[in-house]
């Protein structure tokens, strides 16, 4: 087949053109991808826990005779280590941690004076012992990340001992153990370290109900109506979550 000089001409025109296009096209830098999102990794505390916590605890009581109403000691300290268990649960809305929270421990907190009061007996000496204590608390926290901060408050329950002894010769006369009630408010942080496991800070101000006790061996002239005691507690603690703080984003 035969083409006119003005066809042929135009053919090869486009495909000059064709290729003139295809080769600066190959030249052209790559079509920019948009870079991806970093989003800042947020731990999630949801999850059940255990954990073992260690401390000190320092307190106040004060020993008060039944029959005059009367202080049969002056206010005095009862401190002590202490060291026990802990078990409780995280709800997590966004940053906000709704948690409940129970502890048992060992304490080895006492303290005694001489029964110097307006209604003391100088050749006495009384005490009062901490045994043990437990907390059953609801907590709200905080979390930026990897760090909670949080306040707690609840129910407080504890084994206290208090008795009468010789000022001279320690013998002790009478003493009874009674479990007493009361409450606690105070606040902590915590902090995780790796996948499961977290670190805590924490103080608690514990407040004991008042309990008396007879004096079956001295007689009831000296039965005590209230032995007071007041605590603060300072403890560090680590916990295991089996949810395994897994880290989550927004």
């Amino acid at each position: 087949m035969k083409f006119s000089l003005p066809i042929s001409t135009a053919i090869l025109g486009a495909a000059v053109t064709i290729c003139s296009a295809n080769a600066s096209a190959a030249d052209l830098p790559p079509y920019p991808q948009e870079a991806p999102v970093i989003r800042a990794p947020v731990y999630g505390w949801q999850g059940a826990y255990v954990g073992l916590a260690a401390g000190g605890s320092w307190g106040r009581s004060k020993h008060v005779d039944r029959a005059t109403g009367l202080d049969d000691t002056p206010v005095f300290n009862v401190n002590g280590g202490m060291f026990g268990a802990t078990a409780g649960y995280n709800w997590q809305l966004t940053s906000w941690i709704f948690g409940a929270e129970g502890d048992l421990s060992w304490t080895g907190q006492k303290g005694s004076s001489h029964d110097s009061g307006p209604a003391g007996n100088p050749d006495f000496s009384s005490f009062t012992k901490m045994q043990w204590l437990g907390t059953l608390r609801g907590r709200v926290g905080y979390t930026p990340g990897n760090l909670l901060l949080y306040a707690t408050a609840g129910y407080a329950v504890a084994g206290v001992e208090a008795g009468i002894k010789s000022a001279a010769t320690g013998t002790v006369f009478d003493s009874a153990s009674a479990s007493r009630s009361g409450w606690t408010v105070g606040a902590g942080a915590e902090w995780a370290f790796g996948p499961a496991w977290s670190a805590k800070a924490e103080y608690l101000y514990v407040k004991l109900g008042d309990s008396g006790f007879s004096t079956p061996n001295l007689g009831a002239a000296f039965d005590r109506s209230h032995v007071s005691l007041d605590d603060h507690v300072v403890r560090i603690g680590i916990n295991h979550y089996f949810s395994g703080l897994p880290i989550q984003h927004y």
